[in-house]
């Protein structure tokens, strides 16, 4: 039960585990739906761009055959040539091979998104070890790899036959063509296979990627104990978890000082405690803590209500208690309630004014 629990993967992998595995480039990708995209692609680029090509292609022929032939070969005139040439290449071929380009990179970024990693072209030495080249080439993925190469090249030749003898009269009244019309026809039944060829393809390729993307997911999969181990690890070492708690004391310190002001009373221990209690009977049927603390943050307190001139009481083990007992914005006991309408009686003995809480009864 234990080695079960220990070694058998049977968790699915947690973010961070995938986030890691994106970072070493370790990503579900298919080739196959790669060149699939760039198959058909390119086939539309000719059906759509084969007439403007063909044209332009003519026309520069036609201007050299049907056009004088040049006596010298001077350097201008070849260079003029040249020019031409490279004009009617670039025309030809810089739309297609941008947008084959374009193609590509929507392939990858449909496939993988946008990752920006080194981690695949670092040196890996394990790879030139020959025990372990022998057992990656004799591995399962290696046989499922050769079993679907195997399947593609089937499939291929599968449907261009089929694709052929489907076209078996066409082909043999092309035979009876002119030249022109033979060449003609022959380009648009060899885009059509192409098309045939691409949509075969780009069903292996779904195929394919949903072959990869299972493969992935249970590579990433994880033991109960990498479970555990990777949640100790996010927690952080003991520094770190002190300055976090040492953070979340200071930002709860902060919100206790902005409520020292609303206090009616700070009661003390005259050596490191104070409490500061407020009492609105339209709010709360008890009186509230809303602040204490003890040595910095009392002097703090006890600071703090001097500034607003809040009467301060010394009841050492009432301080005592509250502050052990009772949890910032909480009521105070039932059974103190006595001792606090004591308290704000003896203020008003002090200070000749009562709160408001007592003057509204």
């Amino acid at each position: 039960m234990a080695s079960d629990d220990a070694g058998d993967k049977t968790e699915a992998p947690t973010e961070r585990r995938r986030s890691e595995a994106r970072e070493q480039g370790n990503i579900p990708k298919s080739t196959d739906l790669n060149a699939a995209i760039l198959m058909l692609t390119a086939a539309s680029l000719l059906w759509t761009m084969g007439p403007t090509i063909t044209e332009k292609l003519g026309q520069l022929v036609r201007a050299y055959v049907e056009g004088p032939m040049p006596l010298t070969l001077d350097a201008y005139g070849f260079a003029h040539d040249m020019w031409q040439l490279a004009n009617v290449v670039g025309e030809i071929s810089l739309p297609f091979l941008g947008t084959m380009f374009l193609a590509a990179i929507g392939a990858n970024f449909l496939q993988i998104g946008f990752v920006m990693t080194t981690k695949p072209l670092e040196p890996k030495w394990n790879r030139v070890n020959p025990a372990t080249g022998f057992t990656r080439i004799y591995s399962m993925s290696s046989l499922v790899k050769l079993g679907t190469n195997t399947g593609k090249i089937t499939v291929f030749s599968t449907v261009a036959i089929i694709f052929i003898a489907y076209e078996i009269a066409t082909w043999e009244a092309m035979m009876e063509f002119e030249t022109i019309s033979f060449l003609s026809l022959m380009s648009w039944k060899t885009l059509q296979l192409a098309f045939t060829l691409s949509v075969a393809l780009a069903v292996l390729a779904v195929v394919d990627y949903a072959w990869q993307w299972y493969k992935h997911e249970e590579d990433l999969k994880m033991t109960k104990q990498e479970i555990r181990d990777e949640m100790k690890n996010m927690e952080g070492d003991p520094h770190i978890r002190h300055k976090r708690r040492e953070i979340h004391r200071k930002l709860a310190t902060a919100r206790q000082m902005a409520d020292v002001p609303k206090a009616d009373v700070i009661i003390n221990n005259p050596t490191h405690i104070s409490v500061a209690i407020s009492y609105n009977p339209e709010k709360h049927p008890a009186p509230i803590v809303v602040a204490k603390g003890a040595d910095e943050i009392a002097m703090r307190i006890r600071e703090i209500a001097r500034e607003h001139k809040i009467p301060m009481i010394e009841r050492k083990p009432l301080a005592r208690r509250l502050y052990k007992e009772v949890k910032v914005g909480r009521p105070i006991p039932p059974d103190l309630y006595s001792a606090f309408v004591e308290i704000m009686a003896y203020v008003y003995k002090l200070t000749g004014k009562a709160p408001a809480a007592f003057r509204k009864k």
